[in-house]
């Protein structure tokens, strides 16, 4: 097989379950992962025959995908802020929506004008500045995306998982960035105990109540970790509750809380935040127009 009929091969294999554009970037991933080639190369080498290695490894993947799979998990990558990240079915895979989470953060401190960004002679340099803590990690993307632009800020990722803690410490390995990943179940008060005090708390939490489990897709459903996809109860709010209480004691005084939502819990969520006190909330659009971040304000100026 060539790598031209690979690609619609792939495609074909494809048409039930995705549309025309997500079939072609998928058969993309697939072919770049097994001929281990860049896409210019595919590109320009549409007569270059696959190896019996690389064809029986192509079957297996499309076998895969035609469970309703996300490729993410089948190739055990997913790409996040120019970071080539593991991930398998222990955690969440990353989704552009959160990159805009990040660039919001790393924008306000940059306007506030912290010697963050300066990478010092050793990444594991620190400055008592900027304290940041992403509560419920995963992959740990969003922490390792913020410790890589603010290289001298200490980041901290929490999870209750700890296979997902293992991924986020692989990742971090793999980048060669040190943030401190530790396992503690958000929901439990006494487990907190062990968390910093920080000045950014930011947070992708589960939001979903078990009832809707019947509504979402099968590629979310059958595969993506249910414990980072649904609350423990019926309410959608229980994570956001958590955080803004804990907030109160253990964010600075100047602090910031950088919050990822459902889009049809936008009022529900900055309701919350303001009969708990906080001064301050700002609800952002997404790329999309959907109502997916929030940002809360403790007290003072905020980051």
């Amino acid at each position: 097989m060539k790598i031209g009929e690979a690609h619609s091969f792939i495609r074909e294999g494809l048409r039930e379950i995705y549309d025309a554009d997500e079939r072609a970037a998928i058969a993309q991933l697939v072919l770049e992962d097994c001929t281990t080639q860049s896409r210019t190369f595919l590109l320009l080498n549409k007569n270059f025959a696959l190896s019996a290695e690389q064809e029986e490894k192509l079957r297996n993947c499309l076998s895969r995908l035609q469970q309703y799979e996300p490729v993410q998990y089948v190739l055990n990558k997913a790409w996040f802020y120019d970071m080539e990240l593991y991930v398998d079915n222990a955690v969440l895979i990353p989704r552009p929506e959160t990159e805009e989470l990040v660039e919001w953060i790393v924008r306000d401190v940059k306007n506030k004008g912290l010697a963050v960004f300066e990478r010092g002679p050793m990444q594991a340099d620190a400055t008592t500045e900027l304290k940041i803590l992403d509560v419920g990690t995963g992959s740990g993307c969003i922490a390792l995306a913020l410790k890589k632009v603010l290289p001298k800020a200490e980041v901290w990722g929490c999870d209750s998982s700890e296979e997902a803690l293992n991924v986020a410490r692989r990742n971090g390995a793999s980048q060669n960035i040190r943030v401190d990943f530790q396992g503690t179940n958000f929901l439990d008060e006494s487990q907190q105990k062990s968390l910093p005090t920080v000045d950014i708390l930011v947070s992708n939490p589960p939001y979903i109540p078990l009832r809707d489990k019947e509504t979402m897709r099968p590629n979310v459903l059958n595969f993506e970790p249910h414990t980072a996809l649904f609350v423990p109860t019926d309410d959608a709010l229980l994570f956001y509750k958590a955080i803004a209480q804990f907030a109160k004691s253990r964010l600075a005084e100047d602090g910031s809380i950088y919050l990822e939502i459902h889009e049809d819990l936008s009022t529900e969520v900055v309701d919350l935040f303001y009969r708990e006190g906080y001064r301050d909330v700002e609800l952002r659009k997404d790329m999309q127009g959907k109502d997916r971040m929030v940002k809360v304000i403790s007290s003072g100026r905020g980051v």
